[in-house]
C-alpha cells in the first residue's frame, strides 16, 4: 500500500471512528448494547422538533420507545412510499396510507413481505440509486430461498456499530482482547469475517481468522494471538469441541466467551461447549436480508437482547397472522426502522419465538428480547 493509500485509508477510519456511538459506552454503565441503542435513539429525538414535543429523551421508558418506533414505521412508510417501487405498489393495492397506523394493532393492516417476494424482485424494494449500493449479499438462509439485499455505506457502519456494542456487552472492551473468528466455509456472498474484523478494528481490539477444521490448528492460532473470545458457526463450534475435549490444558487457553450463530444451538450442544471450554457459549440471531446481526444472548442466556433502534419486532399467528401479547409463541415479523437502501417493512422470517418485554437480569431495562428461535411448524 503506497504512502497516499496510507492516508487516505487512515482518515477513512477516522471519519468512521467519529461516526460511532458504541466508542462512547462503557460496559461499566450497564448493557452497553441497551445503552448504544437508548443513545441512538435519544440523539434522534433531540434533533427532532416534533420528537421534542413527545418525548424527554432524559426520561425515557419502555412505552415511550414503542411509542417512538411506531411514529419511525410511519415515517418509514412515506419513505418507502415515496421511493420503493414494490411498496408503491402494495400500498396502492391495499389502499394504505401511513395515517391508518396509530396502534401496533392497525400493523396487521399491511401484508406481510414475503422472502418470495424479495427474491423475486429485489431491485423493485431498492430506494436509492444503484451506484450507492456499497455491498450485495446473497443468502439462502434457513428458508431455502435465495435472496439479495443491499446496504449503503452508512448501513453497514451502523452494523459495525450494533457489532461493537454487542461485543462490548460480551465483556470484550480491552486492547488486550483478542476475538477468534472461525467459519468453515461461506455459505453466502458475504464473509463473516471482513464485517467482524472492521467492527474490532473499529472498536480497537484485535481479531484472528481460522477457518481450518483441524483442532490442532485452531488451538495453535489461539494460543499464538492469545485469543479471549471465539465466534463461530454454531455446528462448527460444536464439533471442535468435541474432538477438543480430551486436550490437557484447554481451559487454561483463557477464552472467556463463545458465540456461536448462524445455527440453531441446543442446550445440549451448549452444555457440551461450556464444559470443554469452561467459560460460556452464548447464541447470536440474524438475516442478511435483516443486517446479518439482529439480535445476541447475554451471560445471562435468557434471549436474545434485540437491536432496539433498528428493529419494530412483532410476533404474529402464523395462521391468522393475529398480533400476539408477549410470551406468546409465534412467528417474527421484523420491520428495518432505519435501513435508507432496501428497507424491509413487516418481514416474515418464518422463524417461531416470543417477545420477552420486561428488564434482564444483566442490568438492561428498556430493550426487547426474544426467546428461542425455532422454524415454524408445518
Amino acid at each position: 500500500m503506497s504512502l497516499s493509500e496510507k492516508i487516505s485509508t487512515s482518515i477513512r477510519m477516522n471519519v468512521a471512528k467519529r461516526k460511532l456511538e458504541s466508542r462512547k459506552i462503557d460496559h461499566r454503565n450497564g448493557n452497553p448494547l441497551e445503552q448504544w441503542g437508548v443513545a441512538k435513539i435519544k440523539n434522534e429525538i433531540k434533533s427532532s422538533k416534533e420528537l421534542k414535543q413527545l418525548f424527554n429523551p432524559d426520561e425515557l421508558s419502555r412505552e415511550d420507545i414503542k411509542k417512538y418506533k411506531l411514529l419511525k414505521f410511519r415515517e418509514l412508510m412515506e419513505y418507502v412510499m415515496e421511493n420503493s417501487n414494490y411498496y408503491k405498489d402494495v400500498f396502492e393495492k391495499e389502499g394504505i396510507d401511513p395515517s391508518q397506523i396509530n396502534t401496533y394493532e392497525d400493523l396487521a393492516k399491511i401484508p406481510l413481505t414475503n422472502p418470495e417476494d424479495l427474491a423475486a424482485h429485489p431491485y423493485h424494494f431498492l430506494c436509492i440509486p444503484r451506484k450507492k449500493i456499497v455491498r450485495e449479499f446473497t443468502s439462502s438462509g434457513t428458508t431455502g430461498i435465495r435472496k439479495m439485499i443491499a446496504y449503503s455505506q452508512d448501513e453497514i457502519l451502523e452494523i459495525v456499530d450494533a457489532i461493537i456494542s454487542a461485543l462490548k456487552m460480551l465483556e470484550m472492551d480491552s486492547k488486550d482482547d483478542t476475538l477468534h473468528i472461525m467459519y468453515p466455509t461461506i455459505t453466502a456472498t458475504w464473509d463473516p469475517g471482513v464485517i467482524l474484523g472492521k467492527a474490532c478494528m473499529l472498536a480497537g481490539v484485535k481479531s484472528v481468522i481460522n477457518d481450518s477444521e483441524s483442532v490442532e490448528e485452531q488451538i495453535n492460532t489461539m494460543i499464538e494471538t492469545g485469543s479471549t473470545h471465539i465466534i463461530g458457526l454454531s455446528s462448527f463450534v460444536h464439533k471442535l469441541s468435541m474432538e477438543a475435549k480430551d486436550i490437557d490444558g484447554i481451559k487454561d487457553i483463557g477464552i472467556r466467551k463463545i458465540i456461536c450463530s448462524s445455527e440453531p444451538l441446543t442446550e445440549e450442544m451448549r452444555a457440551d461447549i461450556e464444559s470443554v471450554w469452561g467459560c460460556k457459549a452464548l447464541r447470536q440471531w440474524g438475516m442478511t436480508e435483516l443486517g446479518l446481526a439482529n439480535a445476541i444472548e447475554c451471560s445471562e442466556q435468557n434471549g436474545f437482547h434485540v437491536d432496539n433502534p433498528d428493529f419494530l419486532i412483532e410476533i404474529v399467528d402464523p395462521i391468522t397472522r393475529e398480533l400476539l401479547p408477549p410470551g406468546q409463541e409465534g412467528e417474527l415479523v421484523v420491520t428495518t426502522l432505519r435501513r435508507n437502501c432496501m428497507p424491509l417493512i413487516r418481514y416474515s422470517t418464518r422463524d417461531f419465538t416470543s417477545i420477552v418485554d420486561e428488564p434482564c437480569q444483566c442490568g438492561a431495562l428498556l430493550d426487547q428480547r426474544i426467546t428461542d428461535i425455532k422454524r415454524i411448524p408445518k
